[in-house]
């Protein structure tokens, strides 16, 4: 028999959920500000996670799900930008850039306000003992998911985000020809071998968590 806890599948979900919505609110955010107009054309300007369930019904809602019951945190998502159609005073190369790298950032920046909010609730949960529990857990999971999101998404693998960082910081390197071509194998490697790539990414997350709990408690 399946031995699944909801509330805590529900507490990972809305984890996994969150953080992707704000990855990609940041692209289309920042295009936006750039001048490029596809974002909005496409109406993903926005923090409702319901149009990415829309235009991903795989990647951002069944995958989540079976990832939030199956206990690892995991989705995805793309938003539609073109960098061509920003204004005149930047160049393509460095919009397609500012637009690429607001995505792992903006996981990075919400995993930090995610630690503070941790230590908020663990605050608050003194006062209300077990009330609290599923936003302790949440805002847990919010710092693990979001550090995890930020890592991944930094790997120079299309269609990964890092893989357009590294395209515009060395746009002749040699490497950008093996990676496209090879991009399918990489990423079944990384996924045979990701949990020993990411151990000091969920290392550094436990010991912020560890550090915030001693910190209030």
């Amino acid at each position: 028999m399946f031995d699944i806890d909801l509330r805590q599948a529900l507490v990972a979900f809305l984890s996994i959920v969150i953080s992707l919505t704000v990855h990609e609110f940041a692209h289309a955010f920042v295009a936006d500000r750039l001048g490029d107009p596809t974002p909005r054309q496409h109406g993903r300007l926005t923090l409702n996670p319901m149009v990415l369930f829309r235009a991903h019904v795989f990647g951002a809602l069944i995958i989540p799900i079976i990832g939030a019951l199956q206990g690892f945190l995991v989705g995805w998502a793309a938003t539609p930008v073109n960098p061509s159609k920003v204004r005149r005073d930047i160049t393509v190369r460095k919009a397609d850039f500012l637009i690429t790298i607001a995505g792992p950032v903006s996981n990075v920046l919400l995993a930090i306000v995610s630690l503070g909010l941790y230590g908020g609730m663990l605050l608050l949960s003194r006062s209300w003992p077990g009330v609290l529990d599923p936003l302790v857990q949440l805002s847990a999971l919010l710092v693990m998911a979001n550090l995890f999101l930020a890592a991944l998404n930094m790997l120079p693998i299309p269609p990964l985000d890092g893989f357009t960082v590294f395209r515009t910081i060395w746009p002749e390197s040699r490497a950008i020809a093996f990676l496209q071509q090879y991009s399918l194998i990489l990423l079944i490697l990384f996924f045979y071998k990701g949990g020993e790539l990411f151990r000091p990414v969920i290392w550094v997350a436990h010991q912020g968590l560890s550090a915030m709990q001693s910190l209030v408690l």
